[in-house]
């Protein structure tokens, strides 16, 4: 089975919440004036696509409060995405008994969700993670990931979420899940959308497990070489997009350089998306720039060390207007 989880607000999502004014929109807008960002529905409904003897799990886990279900759930499904689980956070709940740290822990609401929901999935489950840069999705999915493969300790685990200010009730739950699940390297790829203006270098550290994109046009043309999206799946998102042949023709040059495209795929994925002149363009700029080196995955990570990087990291505001 594969598990696609996605993450909801700039991932599927283009909300602002940088601001008051974009916060209050956000709660206060119908389901028919949320906007997905070009290339998710398409991609997440591919993705989501039952076919004889596969069924994919969709999981959405998204940080936005339970009172907007309803809302959400319509625009969902005026999008024609289906879903297996969705989960909510319970903000009002943790105003109330006075947690306000709660309201923006990320580390302390989506970690303990993510290994609660790999409960009771065998080891070959294989799962590809969706996210942004907003707020802390590489880091909170590789944690996951590593997790799940057995290399964070329970000790390690308890550390860095106390590091990232996770309440202790949210410690002890991740912790109690982490010893019913069955240990994998099930997470196969990580897809973080740049928004805020992040460089790509940046989440080098978790590399090559994270794959930062700038549209999600990329992430499939990845996807599509790896063979889980198919020909006319592909050429579907491409369409939802607003990309024309130069954003193309950038997009393989830069996936192909960082080897997440190999060099064989490029006629296949031109052919899909018949676009066969752009192979002597791509070839050409591929030669005439060096090649970015393949970074191995690091055998260990020192996550408490990002942890601690990232909760003192300085506010980046969001580049879309």
């Amino acid at each position: 089975m594969r598990v696609y989880r996605w993450d909801l607000d700039k991932t599927y999502l283009d909300t602002d919440f940088e601001s008051m004014r974009g916060l209050f929109r956000s709660a206060v807008e119908s389901a028919r004036k949320k906007r997905a960002i070009p290339g998710a529905t398409v991609l997440l409904r591919e993705l989501a696509r039952e076919r004889p003897g596969w069924r994919p799990r969709i999981v959405l886990l998204s940080g936005s409060p339970t009172q907007m279900r309803t809302v959400l759930e319509q625009k969902l499904r005026m999008d024609g995405i289906r879903w297996d689980e969705f989960v909510l956070k319970d903000t009002l709940g943790s105003l109330r008994l006075g947690r306000f740290r709660a309201v923006k822990d990320q580390f302390g609401y989506k970690l303990p969700q993510l290994l609660q929901g790999r409960i009771g999935m065998g080891a070959a489950v294989r799962e590809i993670l969706f996210g942004d840069d907003a707020e802390a999705d590489a880091l909170i999915y590789s944690v996951y990931a590593d997790v799940v493969a057995g290399r964070v300790s329970p000790i390690e685990l308890s550390r860095l979420m106390e590091a990232a200010g996770a309440y202790p009730d949210a410690i002890v739950a991740a912790l109690a899940a982490q010893k019913q699940i069955a240990r994998a390297d099930a997470v196969e790829r990580i897809f973080i959308r740049l928004d805020r203006g992040v460089e790509r270098w940046s989440l080098d550290t978790l590399a090559p497990r994270v794959v930062p994109v700038r549209t999600w046009f990329e992430a499939a043309l990845v996807l599509a070489a790896s063979g889980e999206l198919e020909a006319d799946a592909l050429c579907r998102v491409h369409d939802a997009g607003t990309q024309g042949a130069a954003e193309v023709a950038e997009a393989l040059v830069s996936l192909v350089r960082r080897s997440l495209v190999g060099p064989s795929a490029l006629d296949a994925l031109a052919s899909a998306l018949g676009a066969h002149a752009l192979v002597p363009v791509v070839r050409q700029a591929l030669a005439d720039s060096p090649a970015v080196p393949v970074v191995a995955e690091r055998p260990r990570i020192d996550y408490l060390e990002l942890v601690r990087a990232w909760k003192s990291r300085p506010k980046v505001v969001s580049t879309v207007q």
